[in-house]
């Protein structure tokens, strides 16, 4: 009887699992803009990731994306057609033989300065992956296939995690409930950081919830390697972890964090790069001029002033009333993954003192799996004051 029970939750999971992936495949088919002239192009932030990730594929790793398309100059076409003018770059994208080209892809979003901008605010880790699936097959759908991997991976991890604090039952409904989510089931079908840096801060919870030190240093340092804020459970994990324990993590993130750095480092020079990430990290805690709709980290728990990520369907970042009910119970609580949690969201507020409050509502998919992690605790808890 006892397997036969765990079988249907192991079914359940599956179907769990595919329906987030279904319905995140079903965002990524959406057709975007100002990419092809009537044809599909990029959604939100994607215009910077996917653009950067290609001007580094071809910059630093001295690799072509593979694309009918080339970003040229008029008099380099040789044979062929003129696919797309710009008015803020001075260039064009064609399709056919030519004898000189900027870039190799699918034609890039009009930005001005796009053709040479490798997203130095966050780290490389995402990029690669994105240029790695660029040099497969650099069109739309194929830059947002691992997110929505990484997305329904994410699903599995926190599971994983919830059964061991919770049981199955409970981490079955912690990982349904992520359906529920939609910030993350959206960030899932675009080719953009967050969830990937949800997808690491989960994996760092399940293997300090499995009494894996090193590993969850490992998991730290790539969740660091996607976004600077990845690093945001340090906080919870020097309260968690004696000296030693705390010093091993941090030694083992940093040692990742440098060698996914080594590639932009070896070509930049040690000084630039180092340049770099002070840059960075001072944009970071600076407010941006106005422009898409910012909210406070008090917003998220409210699902105020979400992030329009897409417009007809509309689709917005607006999270969903997790966030709030998981942090009553993880402030009453304590435990490690309610300090981790808390530890995640402490972190934007933060960034949020130190001066920026131009925050986005999709930041949310960080912390939303630690957030589910910590309700399957509370559904279990409270099952058992009810028995």
């Amino acid at each position: 009887m006892t397997q036969f029970r765990h079988a249907k939750v192991y079914i359940g999971l599956a179907v769990v699992i595919a329906v987030f992936a279904y319905s995140a495949f079903s965002i990524a088919q959406l057709p975007g803009s100002d990419g092809l002239p009537g044809g599909a192009g990029y959604i939100s932030d994607e215009v910077w990731y996917v653009t950067s990730a290609r001007n580094i594929l071809h910059d630093f790793f001295k690799a072509t994306a593979n694309s009918p398309y080339f970003t040229t100059t008029p008099n380099c076409l040789i044979n062929g057609t003129l696919v797309k003018e710009y008015t803020k770059i001075e260039a064009v994208t064609v399709k056919g033989e030519v004898s000189c080209y900027i870039r190799k892809g699918y034609p890039y979003p009009d930005k001005e300065g796009i053709l040479s901008y490798y997203n130095f605010e966050h780290p490389p880790l995402v990029k690669y992956i994105l240029a790695a699936v660029e040099a497969i097959r650099d069109e739309p759908l194929f830059w947002r296939i691992p997110s929505i991997i990484f997305g329904s991976a994410t699903l599995l991890l926190v599971f994983l995690s919830a059964r061991r604090i919770a049981g199955p039952i409970w981490a079955l409904t912690a990982s349904a409930l992520m359906i529920f989510d939609n910030t993350f089931r959206a960030m899932s079908g675009i080719a953009m950081l967050d969830v990937y840096l949800g997808f690491f801060t989960a994996l760092l919870a399940y293997f300090h919830v499995s009494g894996r030190t090193l590993s969850s240093g490992i998991a730290l340092g790539l969740a660091a390697s996607v976004k600077y804020s990845g690093a945001f459970p340090i906080f919870g994990l020097a309260y968690l972890l004696g000296v030693r324990r705390f010093t091993a993590v941090i030694l083992m993130a940093t040692a990742v964090f440098l060698l996914v750095n080594m590639p932009i480092a070896g070509q930049l020079g040690l000084g630039r790069w180092v340049n770099e990430i002070i840059g960075a990290l001072s944009w970071h805690t600076t407010s941006r001029p106005p422009g898409p709709t910012a909210s406070t980290p008090l917003d998220w728990l409210f699902m105020q002033n979400s992030f329009a990520l897409y417009v007809n369907p509309d689709i917005y970042a607006s999270g969903t009333p997790a966030y709030l009910v998981a942090l009553i119970y993880a402030l009453y609580k304590r435990d490690e993954v309610s300090i981790l949690y808390l530890s995640t969201y402490g972190g934007y507020w933060l960034v949020y003192l130190a001066g920026n409050h131009t925050l986005y509502s999709f930041y949310t998919a960080h912390f939303s799996p630690l957030a589910h992690i910590v309700l399957a605790k509370l559904f279990s808890d409270l099952a058992k004051r009810g028995t």
